[in-house]
C-alpha cells in the first residue's frame, strides 16, 4: 500500500530541472510536448521517431570506441 501512496505524492519536475540533454529543444525535439490538438494515441507507431537512429546505428557508433 505505501507503493501507491508513493506514486501518489510523486510531483512532476519543470522542464529547466531537467539535465540539459534531456530539455526540448531543437536537438531534442522527442522532449517537444505535442500539440494541443495532438494526443499520443494520434501518432502512429513509430511516428516520433521518424528521424532517430536504428539500434545499429546505435551499437556501431558506441563500439568504436
Amino acid at each position: 500500500m505505501s507503493e501507491q501512496r508513493d506514486e501518489q505524492d510523486a510531483t512532476g519536475i519543470s522542464d529547466e530541472q531537467l539535465p540539459e540533454d534531456l530539455q526540448p529543444g531543437e536537438d531534442n525535439p522527442l522532449a517537444e510536448p505535442l500539440d494541443d490538438n495532438e494526443t499520443a494515441g494520434d501518432l502512429e507507431p513509430g511516428e516520433l521517431l521518424e528521424e532517430g537512429k536504428t539500434p545499429n546505428q546505435w551499437d556501431e557508433e558506441h563500439s568504436e570506441d
